[in-house]
């Protein structure tokens, strides 16, 4: 069995406060980690957002069925805009007002998720002078809908280059199984 990478320090483990004295050590989140800002403010913003979608530096994390894209068996693989733009399009090229004017529910879309900007990046999106890192967003390809054909190409063209998605574990078996 693989050894189990080891719980992040929290940042001032050794920081004496009255906090410390009275709860005690801080408790480092294992998740807490991320090298991400999350920048959640910014998340309704689609000037940012539009413009954040299109950058050289943007990554996207391809899922299909909850897995993930791998491009080796313990390595995620990830894509740019012009790998996704045929079923992604550019959803945030209108403000929200058309987009609540324009809904239709029975119209499948793409799902989509803003993870933040990873601002160890040199060279990548710079937006109002104050806010720089290469975007990620997560995108859920699983064929569904009016989006079952797109997907079904993206999903055998990324097949056809070596990618794979993730298996996943005996709890996402049915139990019948």
């Amino acid at each position: 069995m693989t050894k189990q990478p080891d719980l992040p320090e929290p940042a001032h483990a050794d920081l004496d406060s009255m906090l410390n004295r009275k709860f005690g050590k801080e408790v480092a989140n294992y998740f807490s980690g991320s090298p991400l800002n999350r920048v959640g403010f910014l998340r309704t913003d689609n000037v940012f957002l539009s413009a954040a979608l299109k950058h050289p530096s943007t990554s996207f994390l391809l899922c299909n069925d909850l897995q993930p894209l791998l491009k080796k068996k313990a390595s995620l693989a990830y894509l740019s805009y012009k790998d996704v733009e045929s079923l992604i399009g550019d959803p945030y090229s209108k403000n929200e007002d058309e987009l609540v004017a324009e809904f239709n529910s029975t119209t499948a879309i793409p799902q989509m998720i803003f993870l933040g900007l990873d601002e160890r990046v040199k060279d990548a999106l710079v937006y109002k002078d104050h806010y720089k890192g290469a975007p990620f967003f997560a995108l859920d390809v699983t064929p569904k809908g009016s989006l079952k054909e797109a997907a079904e190409k993206l999903i055998s063209t990324l097949e056809s280059r070596g990618l794979s998605w993730a298996h996943g574990r005996a709890m996402d078996y049915p139990a019948s199984e």
